[in-house]
């Protein structure tokens, strides 16, 4: 069995790997912060019949969830583009996580979206 240090090439840019988890779990944290975020600024947007503080909510969520998607397109320009000496258990790896990434960014965002759709369908005080 390979040592962990083994596995990586001598000179491996070790951004990769945090710019693809971030790909990954930053969406979860983005929807995670619009929901608790967005349920107690919805009681004070009944009390002053005002959305805005929810639709800030909703669009910074969506932002970070952008972000993620960025970050983790950023890391596929660096491993795919680079060298030759990565094993290939290596490059499937990091594929799997870019696809995790984008697939939950997506996901995460349906998820934004349809809150912010209640949003507009729903009155202040039914949130």
């Amino acid at each position: 069995m390979p040592s962990p240090a083994g596995i990586f090439p001598s000179g491996e840019d070790e951004g990769i790997n945090l710019r693809l988890w971030m790909g990954v779990l930053l969406p979860p944290f983005a929807a995670g912060v619009n929901t608790l975020v967005g349920y107690m600024v919805s009681n004070y947007d009944c009390n002053v019949h005002n959305r805005h503080l929810v639709l800030l909510v909703n669009i910074l969520s969506a932002l970070l969830c952008g972000a993620a998607l960025l970050v983790a397109r950023s890391a596929q320009m660096k491993f795919e583009h680079g060298t030759d000496e990565q094993p290939p258990s290596l490059l499937h790896a990091r594929r799997f996580m870019l696809c995790l990434g984008f697939g939950s960014s997506a996901g995460f965002l349906l998820m934004i979206f349809a809150g912010t759709l209640s949003t507009f369908i729903l009155k202040p005080c039914d949130l």
